[in-house]
């Protein structure tokens, strides 16, 4: 094996063992990685640990759809209940738009959701570090959460999954992403937990509700609205 590609190679498996690390401490002690953040901040390096963990079950995603269409196996369009107020080609292109601009929409949920962040710590009692800060601590503290949404996307777009298990796992990880990201936020500012946890949950309805947006295009049934009677949709 060339020198270059031995040295691509190991580069690739340090960086995914990194990875691998930094989402463990962020799930498992979120406390030990905020703790210092030096200035400035790599943003290229928080968005390639969210891409890492978001864009690979994606490209299988797309890469199934992208078969399931070439194969001419694509199955009829079912009536759902997001139908009852849009016409069906319009949400089927909708939600075709949306995965396929998951990539650009990563960066932005990144910036949006330390820029909600730190707007909330500066109104309530002011910022020790800048706001790359705060986009970093909610980005890390993030992963988690995207590489759940990237796994939960499979059956999702695949399958006809139930309102009920998807937003129940949603409120897991929309649970579990308060916590950390208030930690985060709290470790990052030198602030108390619980205003770390107060400004993260502006970001963190953000996050719910794009991806239970998302959800709704796809999911068949949604509480408190009906199905159509008619099964699929007839042009």
């Amino acid at each position: 094996m060339p020198v270059e590609a031995r040295d691509r190679q190991g580069k690739n498996q340090s960086w995914l063992g990194a990875c691998v690390r930094t989402l463990l401490r962020t799930e498992l002690r979120p406390s030990l990685g905020f703790g210092r953040c030096p200035e400035p901040i790599a943003h290229g390096k928080v968005l390639g640990f969210l891409a890492t963990l978001r864009l690979p079950a994606w490209a299988l995603l797309i890469g199934m759809q992208a078969m399931r269409f070439a194969s001419d196996q694509t199955p009829l369009l079912p009536l759902r209940s997001v139908h009852l107020f849009l016409e069906p080609p319009l949400v089927q292109a909708l939600s075709v738009w949306v995965v396929l601009m998951v990539p650009v929409g990563l960066p932005l949920l990144y910036f949006f959701g330390g820029l909600l962040a730190h707007v909330g710590i500066a109104l309530t009692g002011g910022a020790s570090r800048s706001i790359g800060a705060s986009m970093r601590a909610v980005g890390f503290a993030s992963g988690p959460a995207l590489l759940v949404i990237a796994l939960l996307d499979l059956p999702l777009y695949l399958t006809d999954m139930s309102w009920i298990l998807y937003s129940a796992i949603l409120g897991v990880v929309i649970t579990r992403l308060l916590g950390t990201a208030g930690v985060a936020l709290a470790r990052t500012h030198q602030i108390s937990r619980a205003r770390g946890v107060l400004v993260a949950i502006l970001p963190v309805l953000v996050f719910g509700a794009v991806t239970a947006a998302r959800a709704a295009l796809v999911l068949r049934e949604l509480p408190w609205l009906p199905v159509p009677e008619q099964l699929y949709y007839v042009p």
